[in-house]
């Protein structure tokens, strides 16, 4: 069973609208929290509780209520994505406020401590989450990692500082090994060119050499890709 008190501080915030149930995420709006509509939202602010344990409350906000965006919190949940299974990331989804399983990469409300699966899709239930809002990489295979990595990259510039850093420097680093290696191809792909030219009597261990460089050249751009997927997963 979810608790019935969150665990964690909350903090006030002026809501757009009125209509918000304890346990649905929110997310922010130029009027202020609204429930969030979509999958992997990245204006993401915490999740509403009705008996936060502590309350940092400023009055000087019309229409606020208690928010949190770090602790343990009752969280609403459906099955819409798949069962839940405690430690999986919890997700914005396209049901109004309520949190889904991720099952790619993407802004996370954070990680669910209970299990959860019902039947109907649409039935909504909840579960206790440690709420930490922020962006996760979900193991599924490469090319959907290197794919939802680029799609994240797009929105960097609506994602926190620290998490629009990460992408920005893991897209350079990427887009830097790339452009390396094909510079470096080019020219030593030309040399030989020239080489065989000059002496067709060593074209086999020039054809060699060249063979080797691009062996070599495969090598920079798989390690820039690594060391990008690494930024972005510390």
């Amino acid at each position: 069973m979810a608790q019935e008190t969150s665990s964690g501080v909350a903090v006030s915030f002026k809501f757009a609208q009125a209509d918000v149930t304890d346990g649905q995420i929110v997310c922010s709006s130029p009027d202020g929290l609204k429930v969030c509509i979509n999958e992997y939202d990245v204006s993401t602010a915490g999740v509403y509780v009705q008996s936060p344990a502590v309350l940092l409350e400023n009055k000087n906000i019309e229409n606020s209520k208690p928010v949190i965006s770090m602790g343990r919190a009752d969280v609403q949940v459906s099955s819409i994505n798949g069962e839940i299974k405690k430690g999986d990331f919890i997700t914005t989804s396209t049901l109004p406020g309520i949190g889904q399983k991720a099952s790619k990469s993407g802004n996370i409300v954070g990680v669910a401590l209970e299990d959860y699966s019902a039947a109907d899709v649409q039935s909504i239930g909840k579960i206790v989450v440690s709420v930490g809002i922020r962006t996760a990489i979900v193991s599924t295979s490469a090319r959907g990692n290197l794919l939802d990595s680029l799609k994240e990259g797009l929105l960097a510039p609506t994602l926190t500082p620290l998490a629009s850093l990460r992408y920005l420097l893991a897209i350079i680093v990427a887009a830097s090994s790339f452009i390396f290696g094909f510079v470096y191809f080019g020219r030593v792909s030309k040399s030989g060119v020239e080489a065989i030219g000059r002496n067709p009597l060593a074209s086999k261990t020039i054809q060699i050499g060249v063979l080797l460089n691009l062996v070599l050249t495969v090598a920079i751009m798989g390690g820039g890709l690594v060391m990008a997927y690494v930024i972005l997963i510390i």
